[in-house]
């Protein structure tokens, strides 16, 4: 019985190793850049608000979190406590609760954010998490 040469085969697995290799590592740095895996800063997941739904009646939506989309036009008021911004969404303005643990982001009108908001038992917007968008 002839010895089968298996060098071949020993070539074949390293080479379909490395190309699952580098399809691997591609796919991963795909999904990372995309946002869909890693630190998503607590978005991943979210329904986006319908904002005309929340103008609507907003305590129907108390307890639930959001994401928000919108470009800052103004900001309404500053406590020790936080401050409140309006933020036009879907064409509509709202106003945000942003509490005082955000008071080192430098938020200024016409800038786009992302927030992660909750719904308060008041049918306020507050938010938990936030980031600038371009």
């Amino acid at each position: 019985m002839a010895r089968r040469n298996q060098s071949i085969n020993s070539r074949t697995v390293l080479v379909f190793g490395i190309a699952g290799l580098v399809l691997l590592l591609g796919g991963g740095f795909f999904l990372l850049q995309r946002g869909m895996l890693g630190d998503d800063g607590g978005f991943g997941g979210l329904t986006h608000l319908n904002v005309s739904e929340y103008l609507e009646n907003s305590k129907s939506l108390q307890g639930n979190t959001y994401q928000l989309e919108g470009k800052v036009e103004d900001q309404l008021g500053w406590s020790t406590q936080g401050r409140v911004l309006m933020v036009v969404s879907q064409g509509e303005p709202v106003g945000v609760k942003v509490p005082q643990e955000f008071s080192g982001q430098n938020i200024q009108p016409g800038q786009s954010f992302v927030f992660k908001v909750k719904i308060s038992d008041h049918g306020v917007l507050v938010v938990e998490a936030l980031k600038k968008t371009t």
